[in-house]
């Protein structure tokens, strides 16, 4: 009986400065100065939720 290898999903973390200087968020790189930690790493999804959620009105 053949075994199937688990394919592991990986989702990228990115600084703070990639983020900001990706073309992807190109236009977003003064709202994400101003969300975003130096020192931490960030998923794409947790930043377009953290975009998403300021311009809802919503900042934690």
């Amino acid at each position: 009986m053949a075994t199937k290898k688990a394919e592991t999903i990986v989702n990228p973390s990115f600084s703070k400065t990639q983020l900001v200087k990706s073309n992807r968020f190109k236009t977003e790189s003064d709202l994400l100065n101003a969300l975003l930690r130096d020192n931490k790493l960030y998923t794409i999804s947790e930043v377009e939720k953290k975009i998403l959620d300021f311009k809802k009105g919503k900042v934690n």
